[in-house]
């Protein structure tokens, strides 16, 4: 609130500047310190809302990207499982075991990550520069993350969906590799939701930054006189 004082302060400095000139368009130079004090004024509107509304906000995106963690762990915990053993077992390594922890590792990293910068905000130092990060600009990562999630679903679910337990594909566990790759479709569905959710947001911000400025331009813009 302050901030905006001394703007209105400035504001009214540079109109009385401008009245003392000869021949200063005193109109035109009201609406545009008008204007600006409008403009300053929605700034600090909406960062008042967004200071209200975060603490709605983070909690939910921190349940989302936690239960993301944990999903990711455990899928690297089954097919990291499989790669030790075929390691150990001279057989050479699966793909599909290395593509599924490859997913879970970048999908871990990812929402250690975009819950760290929702939630450090209040540490002195390093809140203010994982502040300037905005994971929901990020959204069409999430979005690959979900496509790589049911490209992990579909792979898993042609080997073991329809494949019996006395049928082990790889010396695999199939009714553990049948769970797993639900826990695969669980992660692609999370990743859709904070995909989606991310998008939402940073249309709805635009949208509402064009509204603003149209609100602006239409009570501060320059009308033209009518011709006789």
């Amino acid at each position: 609130m302050p901030k905006f004082t001394r703007t209105l302060q400035t504001a009214q400095q540079v109109v009385d500047i401008a009245s003392a000139v000869q021949g200063a368009n005193k109109k035109g130079v009201a609406r545009g310190v008008g204007q600006f004090a409008y403009s300053q004024g929605a700034e600090q509107g909406k960062e008042a809302f967004k200071t209200w509304a975060k603490p709605f906000e983070v909690v939910p995106r921190l349940v989302l990207r936690g239960l993301q963690l944990l999903l990711a762990l455990i899928i690297c915990g089954f097919y990291g499982n499989r790669l030790s053993s075929e390691s150990k077992g001279g057989e050479g390594i699966g793909p599909v075991w290395m593509y599924g922890v490859a997913v879970a590792g970048l999908s871990a990293v990812t929402a250690i990550v975009f819950a760290a910068a929702a939630s450090v905000g209040s540490i002195p130092v390093v809140g203010k520069v994982m502040g300037s990060f905005k994971p929901y600009l990020f959204w069409s990562w999430d979005l690959a993350l979900f496509g790589l999630w049911m490209v992990a679903f579909g792979i898993f679910a042609g080997l073991f969906l329809k494949r019996k337990s006395d049928d082990p594909y790889r010396g695999s566990n199939t009714t553990a590799m049948k769970i797993a790759l639900w826990i695969d479709l669980a992660n692609a569905i999370l990743w859709f939701c904070s995909a989606g959710y991310s998008a939402f947001k940073q249309c709805t911000g635009k949208k509402a930054d064009r509204i603003t400025d149209k609100a602006g331009q239409k009570i501060f813009g320059s009308r033209e006189s009518s011709p006789a």
